[in-house]
């Protein structure tokens, strides 16, 4: 039995795709990021237009009836923003002088202890460069970025779309 769900179009998805900042792309997945834990994923739902966060453990399958389509996503293994990326130049030695003060010392989150120490908020700067090297890497060129979200939409839609794409029938 096939049931049929209704989806935005095309050209409502490009809309909604050229509405999106960087901020809005990058934040729900990282809102919904877990170091080590959780993979973090900014997703559009293709039903409604929604765009929301979602956080999976590590071989989570995604149940839920949402038909939706990533559009940023940060690994639970990686770190999103390197510390020498985090700080200023200046700051950076700074803040390897504070890190290395105690070596015998383990602080589980020196970076945090730091930025509260020079009154640096750490959320805000994460998400503003991770929205910059989004917008520097993935959007640089807004038409190719598109068309790879576009592609997914497809995906998401066609079974057979890709007419580069062969089913063992027709070998």
């Amino acid at each position: 039995m096939n049931e049929f769900v209704e989806v935005i179009g095309v050209e409502h998805l490009k809309t909604i795709l050229s509405g999106l900042t960087p901020e809005e792309i990058v934040k729900p997945a990282y809102d919904n990021w877990m170091g080590g834990i959780k993979t973090g994923h900014t997703v559009l739902n293709l039903e409604d237009g929604r765009v929301y966060g979602l956080g999976m453990d590590f071989n989570q399958l995604h149940l839920h009836d949402d038909i939706y389509i990533e559009l940023y996503t940060i690994e639970s293994h990686e770190e999103p923003i390197s510390e020498e990326e985090f700080f200023s130049k200046n700051e950076y030695e700074e803040y390897l002088e504070f890190s290395s003060d105690d070596p015998c010392e383990y602080i589980p989150d020196v970076i945090s202890e730091f930025c509260e120490m020079k009154g640096i908020d750490e959320y805000e700067r994460t998400v503003g460069l991770l929205a910059y090297n989004f917008e520097k890497n993935e959007q640089a060129n807004y038409n190719m970025w598109e068309s790879k979200i576009l592609n997914k939409y497809y995906d998401a839609i066609y079974e057979d779309h890709n007419p580069f794409q062969f089913s063992h029938s027709t070998l």
